[in-house]
């Protein structure tokens, strides 16, 4: 069990673009580059732990699998160690079970950087119009790993003309070394010369003045829209609506979720995912933080921050070989429950384990198979018109229906090359059409706006 967790973590790092190099700040000592200062008689764990982040020796040791009582100290006496380089290095602990039995660990961590770079000094802007507005000033960006990095600020793809009077979405974005990303966005209001803001021709006056005309073809609209869903409702359908998902989705989990984010098919402040956050540890805040509004944030309250109107759950790949299926169900109905406490109108896509290629030793490629039946079986069993199973498996999977083909890997057998969220967004956009999510997500925001 615990050779397969070794994997894990070493297969995680590579979507978290961790890469050679190593050495480490211990407290007030130094372990210097490839000095483990360990005995290599002893037994060795592998861990992965977070760049620039204060470790404990109970806390790096909480790290390992099958440690729940244990007591750990540094072997040395130190306090605290700090990894301050991105790679591989050593540190020697005394480890302490129930029973007051000791033994001497060489803990080998594996320090990555997943914290996105930091926004300050991002406000909403209003400028005259004809008037040059430095989008940059007084916004910063900081980063707990690189020392400079630099950031550009865009207008929305869909503004075509954004020096028109009326307000204008811009968005900050930032990425550091390891290829976190951080993205804000902010309002640039142009007004016009008797400082008034005049409604653009894309606002809702348009709208608001054909409303007798709309009562008139509602009949017909209501008609077009049925045919739209039940043609997108057979599986070798293209759905019309694809962008209207993907605008709206917050994408929640792990190494396999964060990859919507990191190939760009969704953005940061839709993002809630992140290497080794696995659904029996999703809410240990020791471990996991998550920053879509640019303040680190607990799982839960980085989803009620957002309030996403649909919300896809990826998890589970970080739970196969460390649980059995009904603990990980019994901790995803819990999940289910605890947003839908947190955001209660939110549409809940819970999404199955993606397969590995036959050529993967991550684990037995049944262990998966079994926790996504149990899966499909409880949240079917649920009943809930708002939380839906969606079998991503069967996207990614080959012709052989158990594999992944190699192509769809990014290189290890376990993550996803980029093209394959392309495909998974396809089928779920299918999937939510013959559901008829689109007019309720519409409807969602629309009493959201109103409340």
């Amino acid at each position: 069990m615990r050779k397969a967790k070794y994997r894990l973590l070493a297969l995680l790092s590579v979507l978290a673009l961790s890469a050679g190099g190593c050495g480490s700040d211990v407290s007030s000592r130094d372990v210097k580059t490839g000095d483990s200062a360990v005995d290599a008689s002893v037994a060795a764990h592998t861990v992965t732990a977070e760049v620039n982040v204060n470790y404990t020796a109970q806390k790096l040791g909480s790290l390992i699998s099958g440690t729940d009582g244990y007591k750990f100290e540094f072997a040395d006496g130190g306090s605290e160690v700090v990894f301050n380089t991105i790679g591989t290095s050593s540190v020697s602990v005394r480890a302490t079970d129930a029973n007051g039995k000791s033994n001497t660990w060489a803990v080998n961590v594996n320090a990555i950087d997943s914290t996105s770079p930091k926004f300050s000094g991002i406000k909403d802007i209003t400028a005259k119009n004809g008037e040059m507005a430095d989008l940059k000033k007084g916004v910063s960006v900081e980063d707990n790993y690189d020392k400079n990095i630099d950031f550009s600020v865009d207008f929305d793809k869909q503004d075509k003309d954004p020096s028109a009077v009326g307000e204008h979405i811009i968005t900050y974005f930032a990425k550091d070394s390891s290829g976190n990303i951080a993205s804000r966005k902010a309002t640039l209001t142009i007004t016009g010369e008797n400082g008034e803001t005049e409604t653009k021709q894309t606002t809702s006056k348009p709208e608001d003045s054909s409303k007798a005309e709309k009562k008139t073809t509602t009949t017909t609209k209501k008609q077009s829209e049925t045919a739209a869903t039940t043609a997108a409702a057979d599986p070798n359908a293209k759905s019309p609506n694809v962008q209207f998902y993907q605008d709206r989705a917050v994408i929640a989990g792990d190494s396999i979720a964060y990859g919507f984010c990191a190939y760009g098919y969704v953005p940061y402040d839709h993002n809630i995912a992140k290497g080794s956050t696995a659904l029996r540890q999703y809410d240990d805040t020791s471990l996991f933080m998550f920053d879509p509004t640019g303040t680190p944030l607990s799982f839960l309250d980085a989803i009620a921050a957002v309030k996403p109107s649909l919300l896809y759950i990826s998890m589970g790949m970080n739970d196969v070989n460390l649980i059995d299926d009904q603990t990980y169900v019994t901790r995803y109905k819990d999940l289910i429950n605890k947003v839908k406490q947190r955001v209660p109108d939110c549409i809940i896509v819970c999404c199955s384990i993606t397969p590995i290629t036959a050529a993967s030793q991550f684990t037995d490629i049944n262990n998966i198979r079994t926790f996504n039946a149990t899966l499909k079986t409880t949240i079917e069993g649920l009943k809930d018109e708002n939380v839906l199973f969606f079998d991503a498996y069967s996207v990614i999977v080959g012709p052989d229906g158990i594999y992944s083909p190699q192509e769809n890997s990014a290189g290890d057998g376990v993550h996803l090359a980029a093209g394959c969220y392309q495909q998974l967004l396809d089928k779920l956009a299918v999937l939510l059409d013959s559901k008829g999510m689109k007019d309720k997500i519409t409807q969602i925001e629309a009493n959201r706006k109103n409340a």
